[in-house]
Protein backbone atom coordinates (compact mmCIF):
# COMPACT_ATOMS: atom_id res chain seq x y z
CA UNK A 1 0.00 0.00 0.00
CA UNK A 2 2.66 2.49 0.80
CA UNK A 3 4.76 1.10 -1.97
CA UNK A 4 1.62 2.29 -4.32
CA UNK A 5 1.22 5.53 -2.91
CA UNK A 6 4.65 6.47 -2.99
CA UNK A 7 4.29 5.21 -6.66
CA UNK A 8 1.25 7.83 -7.41
CA UNK A 9 2.64 10.62 -5.75
CA UNK A 10 5.86 9.93 -8.09
CA UNK A 11 3.87 10.26 -10.57
CA UNK A 12 1.78 13.34 -9.98
CA UNK A 13 5.27 15.06 -9.47
CA UNK A 14 6.20 14.08 -12.51
CA UNK A 15 3.03 15.02 -14.26
CA UNK A 16 3.56 18.48 -12.87
CA UNK A 17 7.06 18.51 -13.64
CA UNK A 18 6.32 18.26 -17.38
CA UNK A 19 3.65 20.27 -17.40
CA UNK A 20 5.88 23.00 -16.07
CA UNK A 21 8.41 22.78 -19.09
CA UNK A 22 5.62 21.97 -21.48
CA UNK A 23 4.13 25.80 -20.35
CA UNK A 24 7.44 26.97 -20.19
CA UNK A 25 8.68 25.90 -23.85
CA UNK A 26 5.15 27.17 -25.30
CA UNK A 27 5.87 30.26 -23.48
CA UNK A 28 9.65 30.53 -25.10
CA UNK A 29 8.01 29.39 -28.50
CA UNK A 30 5.47 32.12 -28.73
CA UNK A 31 8.08 34.62 -27.49
CA UNK A 32 10.35 33.49 -30.38
CA UNK A 33 7.46 33.96 -32.79
CA UNK A 34 7.14 37.68 -31.19
CA UNK A 35 11.15 38.02 -32.09
CA UNK A 36 11.01 37.59 -35.28
CA UNK A 37 7.79 39.19 -35.88
CA UNK A 38 9.22 42.55 -34.09
CA UNK A 39 12.91 41.99 -36.14
CA UNK A 40 10.78 42.39 -39.09
CA UNK A 41 8.95 45.54 -38.38
CA UNK A 42 11.97 47.04 -36.77
CA UNK A 43 14.51 46.04 -40.09
CA UNK A 44 12.03 47.86 -41.96
CA UNK A 45 11.30 50.50 -39.48
CA UNK A 46 14.51 51.60 -39.73
CA UNK A 47 14.39 52.10 -43.44
CA UNK A 48 12.03 54.56 -43.50
CA UNK A 49 12.86 56.56 -40.46
CA UNK A 50 16.54 56.37 -42.69
CA UNK A 51 15.14 58.11 -45.39
CA UNK A 52 13.52 61.04 -43.00
CA UNK A 53 17.09 61.34 -41.15
CA UNK A 54 19.08 61.80 -44.47
CA UNK A 55 16.49 63.77 -46.39
CA UNK A 56 17.41 67.62 -44.69
CA UNK A 57 20.99 66.69 -45.70
CA UNK A 58 21.32 64.92 -49.20
CA UNK A 59 17.29 65.36 -50.01
CA UNK A 60 14.81 62.25 -51.36
CA UNK A 61 15.84 61.54 -54.80
CA UNK A 62 15.82 58.64 -56.42
CA UNK A 63 19.79 58.17 -56.06
CA UNK A 64 19.37 58.38 -52.08
CA UNK A 65 16.61 55.70 -51.64
CA UNK A 66 18.57 53.37 -54.32
CA UNK A 67 21.27 53.92 -52.34
CA UNK A 68 19.32 53.13 -48.98
CA UNK A 69 17.18 50.09 -49.76
CA UNK A 70 20.61 48.58 -51.85
CA UNK A 71 22.66 48.68 -49.14
CA UNK A 72 19.50 47.71 -46.14
CA UNK A 73 19.06 44.64 -48.14
CA UNK A 74 23.11 44.06 -48.53
CA UNK A 75 23.20 43.85 -44.98
CA UNK A 76 20.30 41.57 -44.20
CA UNK A 77 21.76 39.39 -46.67
CA UNK A 78 24.96 39.25 -44.93
CA UNK A 79 22.66 39.00 -41.71
CA UNK A 80 21.05 36.07 -42.92
CA UNK A 81 24.33 34.26 -44.28
CA UNK A 82 25.64 34.84 -40.33
CA UNK A 83 22.92 33.36 -38.94
CA UNK A 84 22.91 30.66 -40.48
CA UNK A 85 26.44 30.31 -39.72
CA UNK A 86 25.82 30.97 -35.82
CA UNK A 87 22.68 28.97 -35.20
CA UNK A 88 24.28 25.79 -36.01
CA UNK A 89 27.36 26.65 -33.60
CA UNK A 90 25.32 28.40 -30.67
CA UNK A 91 22.01 26.94 -31.10
CA UNK A 92 20.99 28.59 -27.59
CA UNK A 93 17.93 31.06 -27.67
CA UNK A 94 19.55 33.26 -25.12
CA UNK A 95 22.44 33.96 -27.64
CA UNK A 96 19.86 35.15 -30.04
CA UNK A 97 18.29 37.72 -27.62
CA UNK A 98 21.72 39.09 -26.89
CA UNK A 99 22.06 40.05 -30.39
CA UNK A 100 18.66 41.47 -31.00
CA UNK A 101 19.26 43.50 -27.30
CA UNK A 102 22.86 44.79 -28.77
CA UNK A 103 20.53 45.54 -32.22
CA UNK A 104 18.18 47.40 -30.20
CA UNK A 105 20.76 49.49 -28.34
CA UNK A 106 22.33 50.51 -31.85
CA UNK A 107 18.76 50.97 -32.97
CA UNK A 108 18.14 53.56 -30.38
CA UNK A 109 21.23 55.41 -30.57
CA UNK A 110 21.06 55.66 -34.22
CA UNK A 111 19.37 59.53 -34.32
CA UNK A 112 21.91 60.90 -31.40
CA UNK A 113 24.98 59.57 -33.77
CA UNK A 114 23.23 60.65 -36.77
CA UNK A 115 23.70 64.33 -36.84
CA UNK A 116 27.26 64.61 -36.65
CA UNK A 117 28.09 61.71 -39.23
CA UNK A 118 25.37 63.43 -41.75
CA UNK A 119 27.29 66.63 -41.02
CA UNK A 120 30.59 65.47 -41.67
CA UNK A 121 29.31 63.47 -45.10
CA UNK A 122 27.69 66.42 -46.20
CA UNK A 123 30.85 68.90 -45.57
CA UNK A 124 33.33 66.21 -47.16
CA UNK A 125 31.66 65.64 -50.02
CA UNK A 126 30.47 68.03 -52.71
CA UNK A 127 26.91 68.94 -53.05
CA UNK A 128 26.44 67.37 -57.02
CA UNK A 129 25.77 63.91 -57.97
CA UNK A 130 28.78 61.90 -57.08
CA UNK A 131 29.00 63.60 -54.00
CA UNK A 132 24.78 62.73 -53.15
CA UNK A 133 26.09 59.12 -53.37
CA UNK A 134 29.02 59.24 -51.72
CA UNK A 135 27.85 61.18 -48.51
CA UNK A 136 24.81 58.71 -48.65
CA UNK A 137 26.38 55.53 -49.16
CA UNK A 138 29.06 56.43 -46.34
CA UNK A 139 26.01 57.47 -43.99
CA UNK A 140 24.10 54.50 -44.44
CA UNK A 141 27.25 52.15 -43.83
CA UNK A 142 28.24 53.82 -40.22
CA UNK A 143 24.04 54.12 -39.02
CA UNK A 144 23.16 51.49 -40.29
CA UNK A 145 25.02 48.51 -40.73
CA UNK A 146 25.09 47.06 -37.61
CA UNK A 147 21.83 46.82 -36.64
CA UNK A 148 20.66 45.76 -39.99
CA UNK A 149 22.92 42.82 -39.96
CA UNK A 150 22.24 41.92 -36.55
CA UNK A 151 18.36 42.36 -37.40
CA UNK A 152 18.65 39.84 -40.21
CA UNK A 153 20.59 36.85 -38.54
CA UNK A 154 16.98 36.55 -36.16
CA UNK A 155 14.60 34.74 -39.03
CA UNK A 156 17.74 31.68 -40.04
CA UNK A 157 18.61 31.47 -36.00
CA UNK A 158 15.08 31.10 -35.15
CA UNK A 159 14.13 28.56 -37.66
CA UNK A 160 17.08 26.97 -36.31
CA UNK A 161 15.62 27.10 -32.73
CA UNK A 162 12.43 25.98 -33.84
CA UNK A 163 13.22 22.96 -36.17
CA UNK A 164 13.14 19.55 -34.03
CA UNK A 165 12.61 16.96 -36.57
CA UNK A 166 14.00 17.41 -40.50
CA UNK A 167 10.87 16.84 -41.39
CA UNK A 168 9.61 20.00 -40.12
CA UNK A 169 11.69 22.54 -41.40
CA UNK A 170 10.15 23.53 -44.66
CA UNK A 171 6.80 24.20 -42.63
CA UNK A 172 9.28 25.52 -39.90
CA UNK A 173 10.97 28.18 -42.50
CA UNK A 174 8.38 29.18 -44.78
CA UNK A 175 6.23 29.87 -40.82
CA UNK A 176 8.95 32.17 -39.64
CA UNK A 177 9.20 33.64 -43.48
CA UNK A 178 5.97 34.69 -43.35
CA UNK A 179 5.85 36.01 -39.80
CA UNK A 180 9.18 38.03 -40.41
CA UNK A 181 7.33 39.20 -43.76
CA UNK A 182 4.27 39.92 -41.82
CA UNK A 183 6.63 42.12 -39.08
CA UNK A 184 8.08 44.37 -42.25
CA UNK A 185 5.00 44.98 -43.43
CA UNK A 186 3.93 46.66 -40.25
CA UNK A 187 7.38 47.89 -40.20
CA UNK A 188 6.79 49.67 -43.56
CA UNK A 189 3.58 51.46 -43.21
CA UNK A 190 3.32 52.16 -39.37
CA UNK A 191 6.44 54.63 -39.43
CA UNK A 192 5.12 56.63 -42.30
CA UNK A 193 1.30 56.55 -41.11
CA UNK A 194 1.66 57.37 -37.56
CA UNK A 195 5.44 56.93 -35.66
CA UNK A 196 6.92 59.62 -37.89
CA UNK A 197 4.35 62.29 -38.74
CA UNK A 198 3.04 61.96 -34.88
CA UNK A 199 6.56 61.15 -32.96
CA UNK A 200 9.46 63.00 -35.46
CA UNK A 201 12.23 61.09 -36.74
CA UNK A 202 14.32 60.94 -32.92
CA UNK A 203 11.46 58.98 -31.29
CA UNK A 204 10.49 56.72 -34.50
CA UNK A 205 14.07 55.31 -33.85
CA UNK A 206 14.05 55.33 -30.20
CA UNK A 207 10.80 53.56 -29.95
CA UNK A 208 11.23 50.71 -32.50
CA UNK A 209 14.55 50.12 -30.57
CA UNK A 210 12.84 50.31 -27.61
CA UNK A 211 10.18 47.49 -28.28
CA UNK A 212 12.93 45.84 -29.62
CA UNK A 213 14.76 45.72 -26.07
CA UNK A 214 11.55 44.86 -24.30
CA UNK A 215 11.01 41.45 -25.32
CA UNK A 216 14.70 40.89 -25.74
CA UNK A 217 15.50 41.21 -22.08
CA UNK A 218 12.33 39.07 -21.55
CA UNK A 219 13.70 36.17 -23.83
CA UNK A 220 17.50 36.53 -21.69
CA UNK A 221 15.41 36.07 -18.76
CA UNK A 222 13.36 33.54 -19.44
CA UNK A 223 16.05 31.37 -21.03
CA UNK A 224 18.42 32.19 -17.93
Amino acid sequence: MTTTSSSKAVDRATSQQTEKTTSKHSFQGWLLICLVFIAGAVSLSIEMAASRLITPYFGSSQLVWATIIGLILLYLTVGYYVGGMLSDRYPQPRILYGITAIAALFTIIIPFIGAPILRWSLNTFNANEQGVIYGTLITVILLFAIPTILLGIVSPYAIRLRIIQVGEAGHVAGMLYAISTAGSILGTFLPVLTLLPWLGTTLTFIVSGAVLLLISAIGILVTR
